[in-house]
């Protein structure tokens, strides 16, 4: 007798077992030949796989549509490693500027990746949804300690890739040079590469001066004087540099963070609503909070996707979901996030009760009760089993990407700066709409947990407008698809201006209801 005939079924878990084995996990890159060839034509054929380039795949969501790219942008930088190691060894680099944007964790991938190679080889590599790489010889490759790792690709270290630099890329990358240059601590280090290009050193010089770190520069010019080297030095921006990025020992998220606060409030001022502000006495405007929680509960998780009903609240609220005892009750995943929501509501509801009762100052409230709110709302995933209680300590410790979005959150290890940076923004804005809005923004943008960012967000929003006294703002799912745009608008283009907008018009909208 021959063997028994596998289903299809039996031959994808095969498959899927199979390429679970490569990649260690339900993400990732593998090349072709990795896999037998049957099992790599199912996995294709049921969208499990999807190609980057000729003989390389991606892990994707098979219920993805055929243009989502986030399995793309989800598994892009580690594909680059993987390939250009694969086929080039040691003998490439990325350019200067395409290392500066690793560097300072740019949140958008470029639609072109340049790379200097050390073999005599030019290639112009088109990948999936319009992407490609330009490969072309360097000359000579930078020396072994002038290079770096960053996600895995082979990058020149900061100094060098500044030093390195062009004049107009100075230009083109100005935030970003800015927020590398914030990074650096060493004097020395800069001034050492004078030889290598003295130009660049004198732009680096220039650049520090301008950006008010002055004994840094002053250091530079001490140590190539004593050497009789004679130091030109050029402000690349041609101008004052208007945002001082603060600590050089922190990551270029928490610069990135500070900056965009600076450069985006005067934007936000000028979208503030008239004549929202609430005269309610405390209890009444607490009143009207609560009597607007299910309405708002609804909306938050159905922006969320989540299938949740007014009715189904209630039932949450009323006590009559019970999961250890009703079975069916602990696989409705909605009635968990609609339990979450409503004690994480009633969590920020506290908080607005200390805020108006003591004046207390709203960045120190929600420094203090935001990640109180995050262990409030996923309490009930913990208790069905669904998520471990470390699950809620701390912030996500892994990546996480964005459905349809252009914009990649920032790595995890970096998320702590970034935080730490949106608390000292919060703590010293003074206009509740501005830290209202750009509250919003930046926590999403951060993204510090792996779920539920979005209705912390709109939670966060909220805090920062009963500080200003403004209604309580319900976002309603049937403006989803404007209100995901104007976050997109200003994540990927580092444009406010839609989503300040549509925020003001949010809150001129509860105004009326609320008063």
């Amino acid at each position: 007798m021959g063997r028994p005939q596998l289903s299809e079924q039996d031959k994808l878990a095969r498959a899927l077992k199979e390429l679970h084995a490569v990649t260690g996990s339900d993400k990732g890159v593998v090349k072709g030949n990795q896999l037998k060839p049957a099992s790599r034509k199912l996995l294709v054929d049921k969208a499990f796989l999807r190609e980057v380039i000729k003989g390389w795949y991606f892990v994707s969501d098979p219920h993805a549509d055929d243009g989502d790219t986030t399995p793309f942008f989800a598994n892009f930088w580690e594909y680059l490693a993987k390939y250009l190691a694969e086929r080039f060894g040691t003998e490439y680099c990325l350019s200067p500027a395409d290392s500066l944007k690793l560097h300072t964790q740019c949140n958008v991938i470029p639609q072109q990746v340049t790379i200097h190679l050390g073999t005599n080889q030019t290639h112009n590599q088109e990948l999936a949804h319009g992407y490609s790489l330009a490969m072309y010889p360097s000359g000579a490759l930078p020396t072994t300690d002038q290079v770096t790792f960053v996600q895995g690709l082979r990058c020149l270290k900061p100094e060098i890739c500044l030093v390195k630099l062009p004049p107009n890329g100075y230009k083109s990358w100005a935030e970003e040079t800015q927020l590398l240059l914030a990074t650096l601590n060493d004097p020395d280090a800069v001034a050492a590469l004078y030889t290598t290009n003295a130009s660049g050193v004198g732009r680096i010089a220039g650049a520090m001066r301008a950006m008010g770190r002055v004994a840094f520069a002053d250091n530079i010019v001490r140590q190539l004087t004593g050497l009789n080297y004679k130091l030109v030095e050029t402000n690349p921006y041609e101008h004052s540099v208007a945002y001082q990025l603060g600590s050089p020992n922190a990551s270029p998220l928490y610069a990135r963070v500070k900056l965009q606060w600076e450069k985006q409030r005067a934007r936000v001022l000028q979208c503030k609503p008239a004549d929202c502000i609430t005269q309610l006495p405390f209890e009444d405007y607490l009143a009207r909070i609560e009597a607007i929680k299910v309405q708002d509960a609804y909306h938050s998780l159905s922006i969320e996707r989540y299938r949740v009903t007014p009715e189904l609240i209630a039932k949450v609220e009323r006590g009559d979901w019970s999961p250890d005892l009703n079975p069916t009750d602990r696989q409705q995943v909605d009635a968990m996030a609609a339990r979450g929501y409503l004690d994480a509501f009633n969590g920020v509801k506290a908080s607005i009760s200390d805020l108006l009762a003591t004046q207390a100052n709203a960045g120190q409230l929600f420094t203090d009760t935001h990640q109180r709110w995050y262990q409030q709302l996923f309490k009930p995933s913990v208790d069905a089993g669904i998520l471990q209680t470390s699950d809620l300590i701390g912030y996500r410790r892994s990546m996480v990407f964005l459905r349809g979005s252009l914009h990649s959150p920032p790595h995890y290890d970096h998320v702590r700066d970034g935080m730490a940076a949106l608390k000292e923004c919060l703590l010293a804005e003074e206009d509740a709409f501005v830290r209202a809005v750009l509250g919003h923004w930046l926590f999403g943008f951060i993204h510090p947990y792996m779920d539920g960012n979005g209705r912390l967000a709109r939670f966060t929003m909220n805090l920062m407008l009963a500080s200003g006294q403004y209604p309580w703002t319900v976002i309603k799912v049937d403006h989803r698809q404007e209100y995901m745009a104007a976050l997109e608008a200003a994540s990927v283009e580092q444009d406010i201006t839609p989503f300040a907008k549509f925020i003001a018009r949010c809150v001129s909208d509860s105004y009326s209801a609320f008063t």
